[in-house]
């Protein structure tokens, strides 16, 4: 079974610089099964890119995909007009969920699609589709059953549990604790699992003062059911869309003060089961060479990273150059440098004449060489190329 997250945020879509990292796509799942079986968990906007991989896979021989819907509030089905695969009469969707308040599973989903909202009703979509009501009853496809419970959430949600090729994983996304009846519920899903996928969009201050009654939980609700279940890997996930990088970084270095085995998903994150491996999928970048302006500019930079186990680093280097959309530096040459790096730098007042001011920075990391000289005192450096993709702080910061 591989799990592959192609939609981590919550609320709405999160386009942001500050969430580089984790992704600002809303929720979708994507489970492979050993035998093909493909099943999809959610269809916000993460949907998109899912069904361009899938078209291009398949490349017209045919998708069937079981696609179950936790509920219907816009961040979990607006990815489904954009989703290719629907518009194409060889493939085969199944949708799972519930009924709302007499309305059939095929009118919420198509009604999104209605005149005004979309300027295409469901008549233009080809793809043959069926619909089922969950009923609370175990769904056996093709090798796998996947279970289902209420959710404690404003006008209803399922959480799922799927078992197959001897693993479980359980998404229990947009629930909010407090209620008895539905937090068994959630234990009973999340009892033994492999991998438990847990909305986690609030503090824990924040959900027991403002937040309170919204339908969302909070890292630490996250590792109780964890810690009490036997779960063997927890991934917080619905980000808000509010919270930075840094902050959902914050909320897993606390999370692991009291379950140890916490990641925070992020688009493109794979999980391998039953060996658990959680595979960082980075974005492809260009090794193309600058070809603008180069900038010298030497001066101390400070590093951070994580390690592929999700270990946070820092370490320091030494620019060389920059220019508008890379820098150069130097690192130390027993250093690992993961592909995507935090740097940090200062500019000195007899360049800014408005004292000395920091900026913070994502780079996406190109190619390293090593270098015969130094520009550290701790012995063999090697330089590296990197692109700059995000400055962190828009703001500059000045440095007392």
């Amino acid at each position: 079974m591989k799990i592959t997250f192609w939609g981590v945020r919550g609320v709405t879509p999160t386009p942001d610089l500050r969430n580089l990292r984790y992704g600002g796509n809303t929720p979708c799942v994507e489970v492979r099964l050993a035998n093909g079986t493909l099943i999809i968990l959610d269809c916000g906007s993460g949907l998109i890119g899912l069904g361009r991989r899938l078209t291009r896979e398949f490349a017209g021989s045919g998708i069937r995909a079981s696609i179950f819907l936790t509920h219907f509030h816009w961040d979990h089905i607006q990815g489904l007009p954009y989703f290719d695969p629907l518009y194409q009469p060889e493939n085969s969707l199944y949708f799972y969920s519930s009924a709302v308040n007499g309305l059939k599973i095929r009118e919420l989903i198509e009604g999104q699609m209605a005149y005004p909202y979309f300027p295409m009703d469901a008549s233009r979509t080809k793809s043959q589709r069926h619909y089922h009501d969950l009923l609370w009853q175990p769904v056996n496809l093709n090798g796998a059953v996947v279970k289902s419970a209420p959710l404690n959430h404003p006008q209803g949600c399922a959480g799922f549990r799927i078992e197959a090729d001897g693993s479980a994983v359980v998404f229990a996304t947009d629930t909010e604790p407090g209620s008895a009846f539905h937090d068994r519920w959630v234990r009973n899903l999340a009892n033994n699992a492999d991998v438990l996928i847990y909305d986690a969009q609030y503090s824990p201050h924040q959900l027991s003062g403002e937040k309170k009654g919204w339908g969302h939980s909070s890292w630490l609700e996250g590792t109780r059911i964890a810690r009490e279940c036997g779960v063997k890997k927890l991934m917080l996930f619905h980000h808000d869309p509010g919270s930075d990088d840094h902050t959902v970084d914050r909320f897993v270095e606390r999370a692991r003060q009291e379950f140890p085995s916490v990641f925070a998903a992020a688009e493109g994150n794979e999980i391998q089961l039953p060996k658990g491996d959680l595979l960082k999928a980075w974005p492809a970048v260009s090794t193309e060479r600058r070809r603008e302006r180069r900038y010298r500019l030497e001066v101390p930079v400070r590093l951070i990273w994580r390690t592929p186990d999700g270990h946070p680093q820092v370490a320091r280097g030494f620019c060389r150059d920059v220019s508008r959309s890379g820098v150069l530096f130097d690192i130390p040459a027993e250093l690992e440098i993961q592909q995507s790096i935090g740097l940090e730098l200062v500019l000195p007042d007899e360049i800014t004449h408005r004292g000395d001011v920091a900026f913070r920075f994502m780079a996406q990391t190109l190619r390293t060489t090593p270098q015969e000289g130094t520009s550290l005192r701790t012995g063999a450096t090697v330089g590296v190329a990197a692109r700059l993709s995000e400055e962190v702080e828009l703001a500059e910061r000045r440095v007392a």
